[in-house]
């Protein structure tokens, strides 16, 4: 069976985080992690794409 890879898991990491939030401390901890989250993906989608190969 393989391995899963680092960022897959870190990905699930912080899903799993975000539920967990969200079951505490309610709608609130949501909508802070999509207006934190939401920049980071952005950012995170834009250095790859600088450093991919055509």
């Amino acid at each position: 069976m393989d391995q899963i890879d680092a960022p897959t898991l870190f990905a699930l990491n912080l899903v799993l985080l975000v539920a967990v939030c969200v079951f505490l401390w309610g709608a609130s901890a949501l909508l802070v992690a999509a207006l934190i989250g939401t920049p980071l993906a952005l950012g995170t989608i834009v250095m790859l794409s600088l450093t991919a190969k055509a």
